[in-house]
C-alpha cells in the first residue's frame, strides 16, 4: 500500500487524528483518574480505620484480659482485610507521653510527627503521607477507642497500594484505547475499501476505455457522491460511443453521399472521352448531368463545413437587426416558382411590426430556406405549406406546418441527425442529403433559439415551430 493512496491517506489520518484526541483525552482524563482514585482510596482507608476501631472497641468491652495470642490473630485478620500494619496505642494515665500498646508494656512514643495520632485523639480521622520506617512511602490514618485506659489504634498502607489501584485504572484506560483504536483501523480500512472498490472498478472501465472498448461501463448500486462519479463516466463514455458511432456513421454516410456524384461524373466524363460519335443531345445530357452532380456535391460540401464551423465553434453568429418581415417575403419569392411547379400552395402570414432579431441573414436564411424546402418536398402535389409567425415570450413564434406525409412519433427524436432520411426507400426519389435539419438544429442551438417538430403520423401532416428571442434580451 504506497503512503500516498487514498486507502493509506484515510487510515493513517483517520487513526492518527483518533489517537491525539485520545492521548490529549487520557492525558486530562489521566490526572483525573489518578487524583479520583486517591481520594477513593483514602476515603476507603478512614472507613477501614473505623469499622477497626469498632471491632477492636467491641472485643475490648467483652474481655479486657485478651491474651497474647488472642491479640496478635484479631490484629491480623485486620491486616490482612486492609492489607496494611495495624499498631495499637495507649495512653498513660499520669498525663505522660503516648506508648505503643504491646499488652504487656512497650516503649513510649511521640505523635509530634504523626498528624494522623493528633487528629485521631481529637475524634477525627485524616490520611497523611510518610515513609514507614523502613524508610518506604506509606500511607497513615487512626482513629480513637474509648477505653479505659484510652486507646488509639493506627493503620499503616504501602503506598504502592495506592500505585496498584491507579495502574489498574489506567490499564483500563489504554485498554479501551486500544479496543476503540482497533475498531477505528477496522472502520478505517471498511471505509477505505467501500471507497477504494468503485475507483478500482472506474480505473479498470477508463483503462478499458483508452485501449477502445467504448462499451465498457461502471456497475454502481450505490446513492453517494462515488455512485454520482460512477453515473457521469457511465454518461460521458455513452457520450463518447455515441459520438463515435456517429462519427462513424457521418464518414460512412459522407463518403457514400460523395461518391455517388462522383461515380456518376465518372462514367459521364469516360464516356465523352473514349466513345467516339456522340451525337449532340447525348452531349448536351451528359454535360447536363456532370453539372448537376457536381452542383450536388458542391452543395453537401458546402453543408458539410457550416455544420464542421458550428460543431468546433467557430462559427461567427451575426448581430445584426433582421426584420422578420421582409425576411419571409424574400424567402416567399424564392420557393414560390418552386412550390408552383409541384402544385402546392404556399401562404405566408408574417405580419409587419414584428420585433427585430439580432442574428446573421444569412444563418436566418439558411434556417428558414431548410424547413421551407423540407416541407415542400414531403408535400404531395396539392397540398399546402403554411408559415405563420407571431409574438410570444418576448421573442418570435415561427410555424411552418404542411399536409405531408407527416412523421410517426418514434421518428421524430432521430430528424436532427445527420443524413437521417424517414423514406430511405424514396431517398432517391426525394433530392437532398439529409444535412438540413442538422444544420438547422446546429444554428437554432448556437444562437440559444428552440425548435419543435409535431406530427400526427404517417399522411397527417407536420409542424415544426421556431422561437427566437427578441431584440431586446439579444441572441
Amino acid at each position: 500500500m504506497k503512503l500516498t493512496s487514498i486507502r493509506a491517506r484515510l487510515l493513517f489520518g483517520s487513526v492518527g487524528v483518533l489517537c491525539a484526541g485520545f492521548i490529549v483525552l487520557m492525558v486530562i482524563a489521566g490526572a483525573q483518574i489518578s487524583s479520583a482514585a486517591r481520594a477513593d482510596f483514602e476515603y476507603r482507608l478512614q472507613n477501614e480505620i473505623q469499622l477497626i476501631a469498632q471491632g477492636i472497641r467491641s472485643e475490648l468491652r467483652q474481655d479486657d484480659r485478651l491474651t497474647d495470642d488472642e491479640q496478635a490473630a484479631l490484629i491480623a485478620e485486620y491486616e490482612g482485610r486492609t492489607h496494611g500494619e495495624i499498631t495499637l496505642y495507649t495512653l498513660d494515665m499520669d498525663g505522660g507521653s503516648p506508648r505503643r500498646w504491646q499488652w504487656g508494656g512497650g516503649p513510649r512514643r511521640s505523635f509530634r510527627d504523626a498528624p494522623e495520632m493528633e487528629t485521631a485523639l481529637r475524634g477525627d480521622t485524616i490520611v497523611v503521607e510518610r515513609n514507614n520506617e523502613q524508610g518506604n512511602p506509606a500511607l497513615y490514618t487512626a482513629a480513637g477507642i474509648n477505653s479505659q485506659p484510652p486507646v488509639l489504634v493506627q493503620l499503616s498502607v504501602p503506598l504502592a497500594n495506592l500505585q496498584t489501584v491507579i495502574f489498574e485504572r489506567w490499564a483500563l484506560l489504554w485498554l479501551l484505547f486500544g479496543a476503540v483504536l482497533v475498531a477505528a483501523v477496522i472502520a478505517s480500512v471498511l471505509l477505505a475499501r467501500s471507497i477504494i472498490r468503485p475507483l478500482t472498478a472506474l480505473k479498470q472501465s477508463a483503462h478499458q476505455l483508452a485501449a477502445g472498448d467504448f462499451s465498457s461501463r461502471v456497475e454502481y448500486t450505490r446513492d453517494d457522491e462515488i455512485g454520482e462519479v460512477a453515473h457521469a463516466f457511465n454518461e460521458m463514455a455513452h457520450q463518447v460511443e455515441s459520438m463515435l458511432e456517429e462519427q462513424r456513421a457521418f464518414a460512412a454516410n459522407t463518403s457514400h453521399e460523395l461518391r455517388t456524384p462522383l461515380t456518376t461524373i465518372r462514367l459521364r466524363s469516360e464516356a465523352l472521352r473514349y466513345e467516339e460519335g456522340v451525337d449532340a443531345g447525348t452531349l448536351k445530357q451528359y454535360i447536363s448531368e456532370i453539372d448537376d452532380e457536381a452542383q450536388r456535391m458542391g452543395t453537401l460540401i458546402e453543408d458539410l463545413t457550416v455544420l464542421a464551423r458550428f460543431d468546433a465553434g467557430r462559427a461567427e453568429l451575426g448581430s445584426d437587426a433582421i426584420d422578420f418581415a421582409l425576411l419571409a417575403a424574400s424567402l416567399q419569392r424564392r420557393i414560390q416558382p418552386h412550390a408552383d411547379a409541384k402544385r402546392i400552395g404556399l401562404v405566408v402570414n408574417v405580419p409587419a411590426g414584428l420585433p427585430p432579431v439580432r442574428a446573421s441573414l444569412n444563418h436566418l436564411t439558411v434556417v428558414f430556406r431548410n424547413l421551407l424546402d423540407n416541407a415542400i418536398k414531403y408535400t404531395p402535389e396539392g397540398g399546402v405549406v403554411t408559415w405563420t409567425a407571431r409574438t410570444e415570450d418576448g421573442g418570435i413564434c415561427s410555424i411552418i406546418s404542411d399536409t405531408g406525409r407527416g412523421v410517426e412519433p418514434e421518428q421524430i427524436p432521430k430528424l436532427f441527425e445527420r443524413f437521417y432520411r424517414v423514406d430511405k426507400a424514396r431517398s432517391r426519389e426525394i433530392p437532398g442529403s439529409g444535412l438540413g435539419l442538422a444544420i438547422v438544429k446546429s444554428i437554432i442551438d448556437a444562437y440559444g433559439a428552440t425548435i419543435r417538430i409535431e406530427s400526427a403520423g404517417k399522411d397527417r401532416g407536420t409542424a415544426v415551430t421556431v422561437w427566437w428571442k427578441g431584440q431586446t434580451n439579444g441572441l
